[in-house]
């Protein structure tokens, strides 16, 4: 089943340690999560997936932290949260706005996506990257 807006800090630090992801600041997760939109997956009482959508309010943002439990994958548990958090955008735009959804895929995921209708846009981002900011 799918719940939008619900996860929680326990949830979420548990999803990420179980593929060894970075944990942020209780902190400042709780305002990443009170800002953004998410989904979560549960299943049987147990969340076994989330996705995320970090925006700036208006016309972009960036879909990030998906992940379905080893255990879960290839039963389409991610094709069901995407689908939902790209539904839950759209219907929070007016007819004729867009809005730009962009994404990071993780290496050989990119057919996944794809499906959705993202595109590699090579000429503006050939690699994704990132870092971390420690004070």
């Amino acid at each position: 089943m799918i719940e939008i807006n619900k996860l929680t800090i326990d949830e979420y630090y548990y999803l990420l340690d179980t593929l060894n992801w970075k944990r942020p600041s209780e902190r400042l997760l709780k305002i990443s999560l009170d800002n953004g939109i998410n989904v979560k997956y549960v299943l049987n009482g147990k969340t076994i997936g989330m996705a995320r959508f970090v925006t700036d309010g208006g016309y972009a943002g960036l879909i990030m932290d998906v992940i379905v439990l080893p255990e879960y994958q290839g039963n389409g548990y991610g094709t069901k949260m995407i689908s939902a958090l790209i539904e839950y955008i759209k219907n929070g735009i007016k007819e004729d706005e867009e809005i730009m959804i962009q994404l990071l895929s993780a290496p050989g995921k990119q057919d996944f996506y794809s499906k959705f209708g993202f595109k590699v846009k090579k000429e503006v981002a050939e690699d994704g990257m990132y870092m971390w900011l420690k004070k």
